[in-house]
């Protein structure tokens, strides 16, 4: 299940957004039927969890958080935020709200977790 996804634009009609966030749902669900595998702007990700239950209400939504962390500066270089690798998309449609955490697959080793504050 590696075709890249595609994500639900709100911006538009409320029928094609309704259908590119059913869209998006199935293709997930899917994945995590055939391998746990996706592909988001190109890049692929493991889905490591998912969480299904009734939603409050029957509006479409659809949302992407992408997660972040300090790399400490260093006497070469200052301090920078960079992405995680981790990412969640949360949907709600048809009654139900679905939530994937995802995990990019990398070919190279993550760089060192940051240091606790003193």
């Amino acid at each position: 299940m590696t075709t890249d996804l595609v994500l639900p634009d709100a911006r538009g009609d409320e029928t094609s957004f309704r259908r590119a966030v059913r869209q998006l749902r199935d293709h997930l669900l899917g994945a995590v039927d055939v391998d746990m595998a996706i592909m988001l702007n190109g890049q692929p990700f493991t889905i490591t969890w998912g969480d299904r239950r009734p939603a409050k209400t029957d509006e479409a939504a659809f949302s992407l958080s992408s997660g972040m962390r300090v790399i400490e500066a260093t006497a070469t270089r200052p301090a920078e935020i960079v992405s995680s690798g981790e990412e969640q998309i949360t949907i709600v449609i048809d009654g139900e709200r679905l939530v994937f955490h995802l995990v990019e697959v990398r070919g190279e080793p993550p760089p060192p977790p940051p240091k606790a504050i003193p």
